[in-house]
């Protein structure tokens, strides 16, 4: 009976440390009208959302926000770990295409992954084309990253060595992120989907590479080990 519910803990904790929250925000800028291969912008991040949402573990939640100014700040589905609401959130959403507020954005995500997830491992995806990103939002993203929830940045036809690249770049990797860059339609569910398996790792305490949730079971495991030769 020891053994059998020094296991079951075993697998409880196991759980526990698999299990993320993350929040992914769109820009919902005029520059999002714009087209790829065809296609406006926001349109494939709504795509790229639904992909995205097919490859997510079960028992991680995730919640969506559109972002244009300060004032227009939607968040378009509150943390869920149920695909399909999450699914028909990201078909129904939409913007008024109005001028871009990144540090908005990323603020009012992060923020609200800080009060509401129910798991410890947070992270905020930003999706966008590049607007309004400056040095002046390193700061932004390092002090949230102090207080727990990591940026992940992909960019919508937004080049690593350009201007734009550089500065989401930063902004990623002062909020303890990445910066994915993408340059066409295809490649955006990847990139996402690269963003969201990154986030889902975890960092280390000291700020370089990612933890394991094993280090945390391993002693657990001994522990059954010991009980079972008992």
């Amino acid at each position: 009976m020891r053994i059998a519910t020094l296991l079951f803990v075993l697998a409880c904790c196991g759980a526990v440390f698999a299990a993320s929250s993350f929040v992914l925000s769109i820009d919902g800028s005029g520059s999002m009208t714009l087209k790829i291969d065809g296609t406006k912008k926001f349109e494939i991040a709504r795509n790229a959302t639904q992909c995205l949402i097919d490859s997510i573990p079960e028992g991680d939640e995730g919640a969506i926000y559109v972002y244009e100014t300060s004032h227009t700040i939607t968040r378009v589905q509150p943390f869920t770990t149920s695909k399909g609401t999450l699914r028909s959130a990201a078909a129904g959403m939409d913007s008024e295409f109005g001028m871009t507020d990144l540090r908005g954005g990323i603020n009012e995500s992060a923020t609200y992954a800080i009060q509401s997830a129910q798991n410890p491992n947070k992270f905020v995806i930003i999706l966008s084309d590049g607007g309004s990103a400056s040095m002046a939002l390193n700061r932004t993203t390092a002090a949230f990253r102090e207080q727990g929830v990591r940026i992940y940045v992909v960019g919508l036809a937004v080049r690593t060595n350009q201007t734009t690249g550089v500065a989401l770049g930063n902004i990623a990797e002062n909020g303890g992120g990445q910066f994915y860059s993408t340059l066409d339609y295809p490649t955006v569910c990847d990139a996402l989907k690269q963003a969201y398996l990154d986030g889902a790792a975890g960092e280390s305490t000291t700020g370089g590479g990612k933890c394991c949730p094993m280090l945390l079971i391993l002693p657990a495991a001994a522990l059954v080990l010991i009980a079972a030769k008992k």
